[in-house]
């Protein structure tokens, strides 16, 4: 039997001013055949999982085209054109196939298809056509469509945020369109799209309510009949239709307890929609609890407990050094993860202003990275840092300091992250020491923390610091809970801020929690 793998992921954020382009996409990755191996295969990413399914269940797997960016502004055009025309070109002339295992993320937008995941499956379906079953696996992030659900057999979500769980649901996604192929099981789709969303600082799977919801979607896949449950969180700064909640079952050819099931999981989370959406600290509030609870740094070879089984991620198990370690910062207003400019300096101005040390963050600043090179290590010099991308994420802070190491920017982490990565690059990179205490990693990538051997390998210990701010909200946990004291969300300014009524949205529906009182259900 041979199975298809390709797909486009993308994340997109409307609200962006950075568009992702065909060269941002070949800056990121645009792999093609073996390529995606060479990147996925040892990873812990939805397509390692897909081949692993291929190793264990003895299908063939022909790796077509993958092309994946981090999540910034639309795609272009010009960018779904060339991308979709080449892919689905070689999905048409590598034929015929037994099966199709898409690796999309399901919150891509571009300027002709607000719902580019459903086209992109649509034109899959018309090429293979009715008989072959084809499968997608979804990031937790995804806003689905009933038009995506309707162009594949298998619409499988990760469960967990940050995301563990990558490999682990592929693996699903590929066992199930491998027994549809042989004529197995006969898998029939249901999403329910409650008129809600779950804020993004709510999302963490290892708290509740988002803990509870999760378990509950586990426990119904073990009814009689039932293939698969997924719950989606959405992805709520994308201004479309189908942004929100939603919950997805798959049975053995019984539509009405597909239809069932996900509508009794939807009808629990409506119960906790304002548990979902409620508010977290201010800057200032958790600069200061921070530095007031600081004890001292986590001694060497310590960390707390980190689930990497695939299950939702728990909160650290107390332990003896559990109160040890440097206090994280979760920037919301500047998520990596989300679509964010990676340079805010909001939190690093009123740090400064509070005169806090100890203090650790990376900022892209490809300008500054240039002074410093042109500097040389060793150098004290001054610099304005961050906030030149727009006018969201604040203003160019001056730093005085000494330039310290000068890498290339690459380095590979073996610890569990945050969507199964391994691979990772920062482009030309400085650690820079500022005279009143802070350590500043500047990048000339949009890179996030979502590894920890960012700054490892670096020559940073971020064990030793009293405060670290981690651009991002769930998905720099793997890296950093292991090693923290305690986890701050901090509701900054940005494009992923919390604060979603300063969003302008022209797309999505009418009424949707919280920004209306909808009746559900209806």
């Amino acid at each position: 039997m041979k199975f298809a793998i390709l797909g486009i992921s993308h994340e997109t954020n409307t609200f962006s001013i950075v568009p992702a382009t065909y060269e941002e996409f070949e800056n990121s990755r645009l792999l093609r055949g073996d390529e995606i191996a060479d990147v996925y295969a040892t990873s812990d990413h939805t397509i390692a999982g897909y081949l692993q399914g291929a190793d264990e269940l003895g299908f063939d797997a022909e790796l077509l085209m993958h092309a994946r960016t981090g999540p910034i502004g639309t795609i272009t055009k010009d960018a779904y054109d060339r991308i979709s025309t080449e892919m689905l070109g070689m999905l048409r002339d590598q034929g015929p196939w037994d099966g199709v295992l898409l690796a999309n993320h399901g919150a891509a937008v571009s300027e002709e298809f607000p719902d580019m995941d459903a086209e992109f499956t649509r034109a899959v379906r018309e090429i293979v056509g009715p008989d072959v079953p084809v499968g997608i696996t979804l990031d937790m992030h995804a806003n689905i469509s009933k038009d995506t659900v309707a162009n594949t057999d298998v619409c499988i979500v990760w469960r967990t945020c940050p995301h563990l769980d990558t490999k682990l649901r592929g693996r699903k996604t590929a066992e199930l369109i491998y027994r549809a192929a042989k004529g197995e099981i006969k898998p029939v789709q249901f999403i329910e799209m409650p008129p809600m969303l779950v804020n993004i600082v709510k999302q963490f799977t290892g708290q509740e309510p988002m803990l509870g919801l999760v378990n509950e979607c586990v426990a119904a896949n073990e009814i009689e009949g039932v293939l698969d449950t997924s719950i989606a969180e959405g992805y709520p700064y994308a201004d479309v239709d189908e942004m929100g909640m939603s919950w997805i079952t798959i049975t053995d050819g019984d539509a009405e307890l597909a239809e069932k099931v996900s509508k009794e999981l939807a009808a629990s989370a409506w119960t906790k929609r304002e548990d979902l959406n409620r508010p977290v600290h201010s800057i200032k509030e958790a600069l200061t609890e921070a530095n007031e609870r600081y004890v001292g740094p986590k001694p060497e070879g310590v960390e707390n407990f980190l689930p990497d089984d695939g299950s939702a991620l728990a909160e650290p198990e107390p332990s003896e050094h559990s109160h040890l370690g440097p206090f994280v910062l979760m920037d919301v207003g500047d998520n990596i993860g989300g679509g964010s400019s990676a340079d805010s300096t909001h939190i690093l101005k009123v740090a400064q202003e509070m005169g806090i040390e100890g203090y650790l963050q990376s900022l892209y600043d490809p300008e500054s990275v240039d002074a410093c090179v042109a500097a040389g290590t060793g150098a004290e010099i001054s610099l304005e840092v961050g906030g030149k991308t727009d006018d969201m994420h604040g203003e160019p802070i001056r730093v005085v300091g000494t330039v310290g190491v000068i890498d290339d920017g690459p380095y590979e982490e073996t610890r569990p992250t945050h969507g199964g990565g391994r691979f990772y690059d920062d482009g030309k990179r400085v650690l820079f020491n500022t005279v009143d205490g802070m350590t500043i990693l500047l990048t000339s990538r949009r890179t996030g923390n979502t590894a920890r051997q960012q700054m490892y390998s670096m020559g940073i210990r971020p064990e030793d610091y009293r405060i670290v701010v981690a651009k991002g909200v769930s998905s720099p946990r793997p890296a950093y809970q292991p090693i923290a004291a305690d986890i701050l969300l901090v509701n900054t300014p940005g494009v992923t801020t919390a604060d979603l009524d300063t969003f302008e949205y022209k797309r999505r529906r009418i009424p949707l929690y919280p920004f209306e009182e909808p009746v559900y259900p209806a």
